[in-house]
């Protein structure tokens, strides 16, 4: 596959960071604009902000004072628009043919140096906010994950909802949504991001005159994780559903840390793709489940190993013994070497395919510079992975896979949660 290793990166004097992935091919272009700030720098009164934030730059600015007139603009040249938060981080981002790519930028700097935030419609907006958290609770597949992590990271701004919560999101004032912006919103907080087709000293010097005079603070940092978890914990909301949502997990780790190759392989062999282990166990040979995978996720100081299912109600504490069973085999057996050669090559397929698209390619280096500070190309990567081997997976498997450290999310229609917690154990 192509390298995909051609990127720029330029740090203004303000701090902000430009990064730019050129692909010549391309007939489009994407840009987002990405604030190192999410749900986890929040106070817990403020719980929700930095989402709603994200919702109300999108309600008109001095140059398009309304939604509709700014929507107008995107719709007329095909673009695609759309922003998301995350416990670490706001994007915003526009996708568009690569003639309007001036357009494009400018767009999106009215966008976020100049916001009405008019009272009338961050009030109307709190109650679209307040439907989307009733959307997210009435979807057991959806909540499970907020669930989980709370249970993971509890009484902590990791462990809190994205979202917030709508008692939270009522109270939240004008002066709350600019104080929080003024702290966060700051040019070495943020990175300018394009890829696709566009000309490189354009971009350049639009970002410098467009955004090289503005000064700027640090931002504030966050709350890290220190509490170790000692017990298995297990959350159930007992819910009529027609189908049960269950995920099983432990900590991690952090984005930077050279575990995370091997744990991916893990997380593979096990959960990734229809001829995974527990893929072929519980839904092809035992059929328990509709779906079943694994995953994990990274922050900044920690991270977190998942196995995600919808199970059969009926079923549910035999889908959870079986998905015991295949994690104490994986730790105490280890892998194949024909499973490691597979899981490698899947990785690398499911990347390569990825990489067809600028949106995705950008989100590769993207995440690399806010997160890690350090850019790996797409080859460099595929050397790492290529070097690891069974014996480190094995020694991320014991790492993990503890029953101290073992937490279940559990959402369905289950009014005794010891018929889970008597056979939660590893």
């Amino acid at each position: 596959m192509p390298d995909g290793s051609i990127y720029s990166k330029k740090v203004l004097k303000n701090g902000l960071t430009l990064l730019t992935v050129p692909i010549e091919s391309a007939s489009s272009i994407t840009m987002s604009i990405f604030v190192k700030a999410g749900s986890r720098y929040e106070e817990p009164r403020l719980n929700g902000i930095s989402h709603f934030l994200e919702h109300l730059h999108f309600k008109g600015t001095k140059k398009y004072p309304s939604a509709k007139k700014l929507s107008e603009v995107v719709d007329a040249i095909g673009g695609e628009f759309n922003a998301n938060t995350g416990k670490e981080h706001t994007q915003y981002y526009i996708r568009a043919a690569f003639e309007h790519s001036s357009l494009v930028f400018s767009v999106l700097t009215e966008m976020l140096q100049n916001p009405l935030f008019d009272e009338k419609e961050l009030e109307r907006e709190k109650g679209v906010i307040i439907e989307e958290i009733n959307m997210y609770k009435d979807n057991p597949q959806i909540h499970v994950e907020a669930l989980f992590e709370q249970t993971l990271w509890p009484d902590t701004p990791l462990g809190r909802d994205i979202a917030g919560e709508a008692k939270v999101i009522r109270n939240v004032s004008r002066q709350d949504v600019l104080d929080y912006r003024n702290k966060f919103y700051q040019p070495s907080n943020m990175i300018i991001a394009l890829a696709g087709h566009f000309q490189q000293q354009q971009v350049e010097d639009l970002v410098e005159q467009n955004w090289g005079s503005l000064s700027g603070k640090k931002a504030p940092s966050f709350e890290p994780i220190n509490a170790k978890q000692t017990n298995s914990r297990l959350s159930v909301q007992n819910k009529v559903t027609e189908q049960a949502h269950m995920i099983l997990g432990f900590k991690a780790y952090p984005y930077r840390s050279k575990l995370n190759y091997p744990l991916r392989l893990l997380s593979t062999v096990l959960g990734g793709g229809m001829s995974s282990r527990l893929f072929i166990r519980i839904r092809e040979r035992m059929g328990l489940a509709y779906y079943v995978s694994t995953s994990f996720n990274n922050y900044l100081d920690t991270g977190n190993f998942i196995i995600q299912a919808g199970l059969k109600v009926s079923s549910a504490p035999k889908a959870m013994e079986v998905i015991l069973d295949e994690l104490r085999k994986i730790r105490s057996d280890g892998v194949s070497s024909k499973e490691l050669k597979k899981a490698k090559e899947y990785i690398k397929g499911k990347i390569a395919l990825a990489m067809e698209d600028p949106h995705d390619k950008l989100e590769w280096y993207l995440g690399q510079e806010a997160f890690v500070g350090k850019i790996k190309t797409i080859k460099q990567a595929f050397v790492e992975l290529d070097a690891v081997d069974s014996q480190q997976i094995s020694e991320v498997a014991q790492n993990i896979i503890r029953n101290e450290c073992l937490t279940m999310a559990l959402i369905g229609p289950f009014p005794d949660k010891l018929v889970f917690e008597k056979r939660l154990r590893l």
